[in-house]
């Protein structure tokens, strides 16, 4: 008694990818590798905005910090770093609350920075006054410069 099974022919298995199949999978091959692959291995764009992100986050956390305190905090921008400090100068960086390191963020390379310094008072309000502008430049292809504008009545820092 013989039996057979559905859709295979005496001894031959239907084997292999069909002439379609492979072609998508050659192209979703070449997609990933013409537009992912260069944005994970070069420099990018990524980078210079989280050090965007980073770097106005420091100068909220010193507005915040030079209100809880009611004292004057410094904010020190140089080509390459933004820190805050209770300090002219920035010698000595605040520390950050969560994990105790330095606040201070490093640019990434070819990025480069619109060196300012200025503080925060008791109230919040920059020093010196009138609207204050940190500009970030980046020398990758295609990424934008970006602007951190701090408000002269509120110190708000926003893009």
């Amino acid at each position: 008694m013989k039996s057979y099974r559905v859709g295979i022919e005496l001894g031959r298995w239907r084997r292999g990818f069909t002439i379609t199949e492979l072609v998508v999978a050659i192209s979703i091959i070449g997609l990933i590798a013409a537009i992912a692959v260069p944005r994970l291995v070069g420099p990018s764009g990524f980078e210079s905005r989280g050090f965007y992100d980073q770097a106005q986050q420091t100068v909220r956390f010193a507005h915040k910090t030079a209100v809880a305190w009611r004292r004057v905090i410094f904010v020190c921008v140089t080509a390459n770093a933004v820190s805050a400090a209770p300090a002219a100068g920035c010698a000595a960086p605040l520390a950050n609350p969560t994990t105790g390191s330095a606040v201070t963020v490093t640019a990434p390379d070819g990025v480069i920075l619109s060196p300012v310094n200025f503080s925060f008072d008791s109230a919040g309000r920059p020093s010196p006054a009138g609207p204050l502008t940190i500009t970030l430049t980046s020398v990758i292809a295609g990424d934008p410069p970006r602007q951190i504008v701090i408000e002269r009545e509120t110190g708000y820092a926003h893009p």
